[in-house]
């Protein structure tokens, strides 16, 4: 079973659930698009302790900003997927390496996850090459979608009068992907694929990816 929840109108009401009831569906839910709802804490809690949590495959929560007060319900939510996820898209998320340095322990008992979607967030090629290490274990991955390291962005320069926007090193980025690339090559993972374009790899079927 499939649901789309669209941003909401009006502000976040505690009395007010945004997941049906278990008495409105005979079924858990699979999928949960979520992408730039404006959740709150209240919201990932109750999701966690629903009986859609252990369910489901796909969840997209791109767009929230898990700097703050939703890493750890977050964490939470994911130990309750961790044994069905197929399919977890975090992009924009404002995640810098501490938070995923947070989320990684979690993330690598996601045993059964093919997609990841981290782009958009600011890290740093370390903490993507500790990402990497850590998520070779994870027997199914096969799609990793990854931001521009921010040590791939070149400095402004002076004068510019915050004029200059997010100029990606090309040189940078592609010593990085060359890094990763034998990382994956070396470890036997072929079949593995990290990529930083987010578009480049068509409609994604995450029951058969």
């Amino acid at each position: 079973m499939f649901l789309e929840l669209f941003p909401r109108v009006f502000p976040p009401n505690p009395d007010l659930s945004l997941f049906p009831a278990r008495s409105d569906l005979q079924a858990p839910l699979e999928s949960l698009e979520l992408a730039f709802c404006s959740l709150v804490p209240a919201d990932l809690a109750f999701l966690s302790q629903s009986f859609h949590a252990p369910a489901l495959k796909r969840l997209d929560l791109s767009g929230h900003d898990f700097s703050q007060g939703l890493l750890e319900p977050l964490r939470l939510l994911l130990e309750e997927t961790s044994a069905s996820l197929l399919h977890l898209d975090l992009m924009e998320c404002r995640m810098a390496d501490s938070h995923l340095d947070a989320l990684l322990p979690t993330l690598r008992r996601c045993s059964r996850l093919r997609f990841l979607g981290l782009y958009g967030n600011s890290l740093s090629t370390a903490a993507l090459k500790e990402l990497l290490h850590k998520t070779l274990e994870l027997p199914e991955l096969r799609l990793v979608v990854y931001p521009f390291p921010v040590d791939c962005y070149k400095p402004e320069p002076p004068g510019s009068d915050g004029d200059w926007g997010d100029a990606v090193d090309e040189e940078l980025l592609a010593e990085v992907e060359v890094e990763l690339g034998r990382v994956l090559e070396s470890s036997g993972r072929s079949e593995l694929v990290w990529s930083s374009n987010p578009c480049g790899h068509g409609a994604l079927d995450f029951f058969s990816l």
